[in-house]
This record gives C-alpha cells, structure tokens and sequence, in this order.
C-alpha cells in the first residue's frame, strides 16, 4: 500500500514536470523529509505544531504502526517494552486502529492516484 501511495505521488508530480533532472531533485526534496518524520526521527504527540500536522499526513506513519503491532504483538515481549517499542497512532489520545491506519494509507493513495490522472488528461 505504501508502494503505491508513494508511487501514485510521484505520477502526479511527473505530470506537471517537464525535466526529469527537476522531477528527480523535486520528489527527493518531498519524499525524504517523510520518512524522517515519520514518528522515528520524534514522537508525534510532543513534535512542534508543524511537524505534529506533517505527521498526521505523511502515509508512513499509518503504514509503520501496523506492521509495527503485527511484529510486536508476535513476540513475547512485555507490555511495557512494546508499548514502548510499538507506540501506535493517537488523535488526541485515541488511538487509530489498525484497519482504519490501512485504509488512510490507501485512501491518500486513491487521491493521489485520482489527481495524478487528472493531471494527465489536462496536460495531453
């Protein structure tokens, strides 16, 4: 899922790019900052306003946590260690379920699938 949201992303920025020297620095400019924040680099519910939002949009935080509880919830570890380990997604305290964390990640990827076809047919 997450290979298609990134992918449908990048179709949409090569519709509107001309140079594919300007398309390659563009996609790495937008592509790397997410998976720096993406609840690795800090935690989501301390990080500063703008990288709070950046978190609650960028589809690595959503596609992260599943595979995170399907490893953690394997593994006979304590509670407290994969609460640590596996923190999960939280809107103001609540914590996204798994399936609902899979379906934001699809959902972006059918959106941006959607305007990069758009973008396409006006451009041609």
């Amino acid at each position: 899922m997450l290979s298609f949201t990134l992918t449908a992303f990048g179709v949409m920025m090569a519709a509107r790019i001309k140079q594919m020297q300007a398309f390659m620095a563009l996609t790495q400019m937008l592509v790397m900052p997410l998976f720096f924040l993406f609840r690795r680099a800090l935690s989501a519910e301390r990080a500063p306003g703008v990288a709070h939002r950046a978190h609650q949009v960028d589809p690595l935080t959503y596609i992260v946590s599943p595979m995170r509880h399907a490893v953690f919830s394997s593994l006979k570890v304590s509670p407290r260690a994969a609460a640590f380990l596996s923190p999960g997604v939280s809107w103001g305290g609540w914590e996204v379920p798994v399936g609902l964390s899979l379906g934001i990640v699809a959902l972006m990827g059918a959106a941006l699938l959607g305007i990069a076809i758009a973008e396409f047919q006006r451009t041609e």
